[in-house]
């Protein structure tokens, strides 16, 4: 299958060029942001000052490997443009560069799960039921506030951890 230069520059440096242009908006799902600190969802959770504490050291206790994969990402996303913006790009190294921006964005990804999952074990399951509404309502806010009720906007950054956001 043949694509065209500019479909394939479209489709890779998408996430470059907004990593470029500074902190993109609100991931998607849009990120509560440290949801354990605002009050109202503190209050709506019933969420106590011990489970507030603990999530907030998971938190602290796994922020700078977060940022260390996301300065990592970047740097393999970095090295990628300018294999894709040569003149004559070289297809096995362009390809070699994907495969080390894929496996970083993975590593990412899965810290911030893991992250995620033991928030998670420090709630009930009725407190995370709640919290899963009070995101997906954000979620709906987020998506009329932004004009597309159907989903992210073209282009979205992957998510970003919290430590990133508010």
């Amino acid at each position: 299958m043949k694509v065209s230069r500019a479909a394939l520059l479209a489709l890779l440096l998408a996430p470059c060029l907004a990593a470029a242009q500074g902190p993109p908006g609100p991931p998607h799902p849009p990120d509560l942001g440290k949801w354990w600190k605002n009050s109202e969802i503190v209050r709506e959770l019933q969420l106590n000052e011990a489970q507030a504490n603990q999530i907030e050291q998971t938190f602290l206790e796994q922020r700078l490997k977060l940022i260390d994969l996301r300065a990592e990402l970047e740097k393999q996303e970095a090295r990628l443009q300018p294999l894709i913006e040569a003149d004559q790009p070289d297809e096995a190294k362009v390809s070699a560069q994907i495969d080390q921006v894929l496996a970083a964005r993975g590593r990412l990804e899965k810290a911030n799960a893991l992250m995620m999952l033991s928030i998670r074990r420090v709630l009930t399951v009725e407190q995370w039921k709640k919290l899963q509404g009070i995101q997906q309502e954000h979620e709906r806010m987020e998506r009329r506030r932004m004009g597309r009720p159907n989903g992210p906007p073209p282009g979205a950054a992957p998510p970003r951890p919290p430590e990133e956001e508010r």
